[in-house]
């Protein structure tokens, strides 16, 4: 949630709770985040007949922790991969810079045979 909005009072039902909350946040934001959870203890429900709203809510905060947990690891993952991928650029781009400097070297030593050779010959 940003901080640099002001902050603003929405009302939505969650879970069949109706809710005043006052946050800094867009209240579409806040009103697509309640229907995000409206429909996932729809689903819950479904899933499970006649559990009770205490055990719904509890399966969802499962569900939720369980994704989040997916996410955060495929995160990790992805900045695992990034990094040795950073690794590798930047061996391979020692590489390329060494062969650089060798490719210059040599070329500056055969100017300076060049020009040795070109010197005129002192009478």
């Amino acid at each position: 949630m940003s901080t640099t909005q002001a902050k603003q009072t929405v009302a939505v039902e969650v879970a069949g709770q109706r809710l005043r909350l006052s946050a800094h946040a867009d209240p579409q934001h806040i009103e697509r985040l309640a229907g995000m959870v409206n429909e996932r203890v729809e689903t819950i429900q479904r899933a499970a007949k006649g559990a009770g709203m205490p055990t719904i809510l509890a399966l969802l905060a499962l569900d939720l922790a369980d994704e989040l947990h997916a996410t955060r690891r495929r995160a990790e993952e992805a900045q695992a991969r990034s990094k040795e991928e950073l690794e590798r650029v930047r061996a391979h781009a020692h590489q390329v810079e060494q062969s650089a400097r060798e490719a210059i070297a040599e070329v500056l030593t055969e100017i300076d045979r060049a020009l040795v050779l070109e010197e005129p010959v002192p009478t």
